[in-house]
């Protein structure tokens, strides 16, 4: 285009894009736009700008959208002919400082703030000078466009503020300026990190790192942009989590006041290797060990010599995790004030938080190792408390920190607080850490196996109820009973095994393990079967273990001489331990003498429940009987049932009286299943007088039992067996029909021990009042009882044939029941 064409062309744009139409502006901006765009070469354009500027930029404040958006175009097109001298940013800059950075904006059309801004961006790239090679061109509109950015970096369309954080980063790569009033733009960047949209939370958090590298003399400003970015590391979307780990790893390795900010980067860092997603653990891991040669390279004459001498302790998890390198474990060790941020958060109240900051832990006691010695007392608290946390990822997470604690960390370095810690505070939290600890640490752990063995005897640790409680303590048993086992039995340690030492270690962790068992065996049948098992695993004879310790163990029960209710401890305890041992030779004495003096003091719903377990156990008795002769098992049946059963079958007033006859019934009848039958018989007459008032009891259960009870009875004098007889008899008529059966059921077991003439006479004039009574109530619809009564007529026939053949007679020929008698006379 020759000269003269250009300047007619200059003349008639100057007139048109002055005109009051906006159509003739609007054509006029499109065909220099054309121009500019296809025909105007580099030489021309610094004189089409000097004579076209001022209207062009005019037109930034036109009314109408579309005109404002050709004359932003058409500048934007000049620009990339233009050479770069900042000769020019002087008359545009200034002018989108006009429609951008007033305290009130301006420019309310969203799309145009962002072809501006995007115009801007174009400018900087043009005039970029990082390393002030040129002069800076930048320099003298830096204000402005600091201005700008303060304001647009608030700005509500998305888009814009994306721009503008990104307009931020670029500014700060290309002028060298940038620290000048690098602050100023904290604060409006910092908005954008709770946007909506992640991609503007992205571009913040990369603006903040940028002016982080550009603030030299506050380092409270740079401390601000951490704390601002600290939160984005729980933010849902992985892609915001990588960009905070990324601009972390940037401080740690350009950050001029790194060092005495590392406490306050690294868990922009550290959060980020322990990330679910791969994609940002691996990128940081990658970036984290760059940051840590760096290191390496500005510290290598005292890292060196550490290199020389540097192991891993013997049972690092190498499974598990990857050792840190030596200089990235070096950052983190001269940074442990970071842990006092950590144990703050841990105690927060919202889950998410909690669990990051014990992740965070984890990665420090990784990189800290032994170095973490000198802040495990502060620590072990809060880690404590937080293995009990409510939220079981945050307790799971705690309880891999307390493991690797006891790797890395010397035994006795963390054992004499943690025991002493244990001694005052025994809760769930505390117990789970220590056991975690104890179980991870090497070999000499063992050492102190019987002290911790005997810590958990405490009443106040193994009479726990709960079950959560119960449940971890017997995790810690399981672990000290492996340990025990390899001491004692295998004899893998050498210089440990003593019989002395032995036999102590084996009564505490016999003692903690029935305890639980007992208080557990009504409530939690789980709980009570894996501390058996475990119990099992001390001796594979659990039954030698209750004979060697048993005794002890009852002697450690308090309050028995209180007036106890059935969810007093001791109650409890009692009978779960009758329950879960029976009654054996070796402590039967003991525990008769412990039941005896619990019974009697304790209130009637304890006397049940200990009369329930003693009931249950004594259905087992002929089982942890086996061996014992037949002599001495009928003096221990026979002092059992004179101490502790006989005293409460007598009658007395009252439904809590009569609830404790009917368990001390059921005892009863629980020994005539379990204890041998010829022992039962021997010792069975001695409480007849006793069950005939029972038959009579006016409880049904105890009717019941009692009758139940005479089904293992064997031949009887004629002086028990006449009023036991009648008393039966009686029962035939009863209300329940259970008691009906029962007593249906015990007439056929009525047998006269001696067969004298006088006693047998005496005997055959009880049964002819008896045997008419059977025969009328055969009458009875219910087929259950017809039954009983014709089982019990077949049995007394073996004997009194007779007797019963002629009362049999006597019956008229109609009576409904004349066919079934004859049926039985047949048969025999």
């Amino acid at each position: 285009m020759t000269e003269s064409d250009l300047k007619s062309l200059i003349e008639s744009f100057c007139t048109n894009v002055q005109s009051q139409e906006r159509m003739v502006r609007q054509h006029a901006l499109k065909d220099m736009l054309e121009l500019v765009h296809k025909d105007l070469s580099p030489e021309q354009a610094p004189s089409l700008f000097d004579e076209t500027y001022l209207h062009i930029l005019r037109c930034y404040a036109d009314r109408f959208e579309m005109v404002r958006n050709l004359a932003i175009t058409l500048v934007s097109e000049l620009l990339q002919k233009l050479p770069p001298n900042d000769f020019y940013l002087s008359y545009i800059i200034p002018v989108v400082t006009r429609r951008l950075g007033q305290a009130e904006t301006i420019e309310d059309s969203e799309e145009i703030r962002l072809q501006l801004l995007e115009q801007l961006e174009e400018i900087v790239r043009k005039y970029a000078d990082p390393d002030g090679a040129r002069g800076d061109p930048l320099l003298k509109s830096y204000d402005n466009l600091v201005d700008i950015l303060a304001k647009t970096l608030r700005d509500p369309f998305p888009a814009a503020q994306k721009q503008s954080c990104e307009l931020v980063q670029l500014l700060a790569q290309s002028t060298p300026s940038m620290h000048y009033r690098a602050e100023a733009l904290v604060g409006p960047a910092s908005t954008a990190l709770k946007h909506r949209h992640s991609a503007n939370r992205i571009a913040a958090i990369d603006a903040l790192g940028q002016l982080a590298l550009h603030i030299h003399s506050n380092s409270d400003c740079a401390m601000r942009i951490i704390v601002d970015m600290s939160p984005l590391l729980m933010d849902s979307v992985p892609f915001v989590r990588r960009a905070c780990g990324r601009v972390g790893c940037m401080m740690l390795v350009k950050l001029r006041d790194r060092y005495s900010l590392f406490s306050r980067i690294l868990p922009l860092v550290l959060n980020c290797l322990t990330d679910d997603t791969p994609e940002v653990r691996e990128d940081i891991l990658a970036r984290w060990k760059e940051a840590g040669e760096l290191y390496y390279t500005e510290n290598e004459t005292e890292l060196a010599k550490i290199k020389l001498i540097d192991k891993p302790v013997p049972n690092y998890p190498a499974a598990e995790y990857e050792r840190p390198t030596l200089a990235c474990r070096a950052i983190v060790q001269r940074s442990l004030a970071i842990v006092n941020l950590i144990l703050h958060e841990m105690e927060e109240w919202k889950e998410d938080i909690r669990l990051h900051a014990t992740k965070l832990l984890k990665l420090v006691v990784l990189h800290a190792e032994r170095g973490f010695s000198t802040l495990f007392m502060e620590t072990n608290p809060v880690l404590a408390k937080t293995c009990m946390d409510s939220d079981r990822e945050v307790a799971a997470e705690a309880l891999r920190v307390a493991r690797l604690c006891g790797i890395l960390l010397e035994y006795d370095t963390w054992s004499k607080h943690a025991l002493v810690e244990f001694r005052k505070f025994h809760t769930l939290g505390h117990l789970r850490c220590l056991r975690a600890m104890y179980e991870s640490s090497g070999l000499d752990r063992l050492k102190d196996l019987s002290k911790i063995a005997g810590l958990l005897t405490d009443s106040e640790i193994c009479h726990q109820k709960r079950e959560d409680y119960q449940a971890a303590l017997l995790d810690f048993c399981e672990v000290l009973t492996v340990d025990f086992n390899r001491v004692f039995v295998s004899n893998e340690i050498e210089g440990l095994a003593n019989e002395k030492d032995r036999l102590k270690t084996e009564n505490q962790l016999y003692t903690t393990l029935l305890k639980v068992a007992a208080i557990s065996y009504e409530d939690s049948m789980q709980i009570r079967d894996r501390a058996l098992e475990i119990l099992a695993t001390l001796n594979p004879q659990p039954e030698l273990l209750h004979n060697t310790h048993l005794a002890g163990v009852l002697a450690t029960l308090d309050n028995l001489e209180a007036a106890n209710s059935d969810d007093a401890e001791s109650i409890m305890l009692l009978a779960g331990i009758v329950f879960v041992c029976g009654f054996r030779p070796a402590y039967h004495r003991e525990l008769c003498s412990t039941l005896a003096v619990a019974l009697g003091h304790a209130i009637p719903q304890g006397q049940i429940k200990l009369f329930s377990s003693i009931s249950i156990a004594m259905l087992r008795w002929s089982d942890s009987m086996v061996g014992v002769p037949g002599e001495e098992q009928l003096q221990l049946v026979r002092a059992f049932i004179e101490e502790l059963i006989a005293p409460y079958l007598v009658w007395a007033a009252g439904r809590s009286a009569e609830s404790i006859r009917a368990m001390a019934t059921a005892c009863l009848c629980s020994m005539s299943q379990g204890v041998d039958r010829l022992t039962f018989t021997t010792v069975l007459p001695s409480q007849i007088i006793a069950l005939v008032g029972l038959i009579e009891d006016n409880g049904i259960p105890t009717r019941a039992y009692a009758l139940r009870t005479l089904l293992a009875m064997g031949p009887l004098g004629v002086e028990h067996l006449k009023p036991l007889a009648y008393a039966i008899m009686a029962r035939l008529d009863d209300p329940s029909g259970e008691v009906r059966e029962l007593a249906a059921t015990c007439l056929g077991r009525l047998q006269i021990a001696a067969e004298g003439a006088d006693e047998a006479g005496r005997w055959d004039d009880v049964l002819r009042q008896i045997v008419p009574t059977m025969f009328l109530h055969l009458e009875n619809p219910e087929l259950k009882l017809r039954k009983a009564i014709l089982a019990s007529l077949e049995q007394l026939l073996v004997h009194h044939r007779a007797l019963i053949k002629g009362l049999a007679n006597e019956v008229a020929a109609g009576c409904p029941y004349k066919k079934d008698l004859d049926e039985i006379l047949a048969h025999q």
